[in-house]
């Protein structure tokens, strides 16, 4: 006699297994996030509309203000230092 399922088994297996998947896109989205939280110069420029050179990104990165590494003649910003710098400068400029 072969082993059926019961509608209830089929049912209990396919929520298990949705939940393995959405887990495994939900690891996927972190990890894709991640990766795309890097800032260069020129995405920074672009994010900023041009208002910013690369003396003043020179500058920041030197006064140890704006953290960097630098990758094959490229520099990369985390995107938290990011908004964290251009947030209080934002804020310094704008006094409310």
């Amino acid at each position: 006699m072969a082993n059926i399922p019961s509608y209830e088994d089929m049912q209990n297996l396919m929520k298990e297994f949705e939940k393995v998947i959405s887990e495994k896109i939900e690891q996927l989205r972190k990890e894709e996030y991640s990766e795309l939280d890097i800032y260069t110069n020129k995405r920074i420029q672009d994010e900023m509309r041009g208002y910013i050179s690369n003396d003043t990104l020179t500058r920041l990165r030197e006064s140890g203000e704006l953290p960097a590494k630098k990758t094959q003649g490229k520099w990369y910003y985390k995107g938290e230092d990011v908004r964290r710098v251009f947030t209080q400068s934002r804020n310094h400029s704008n006094p409310e």
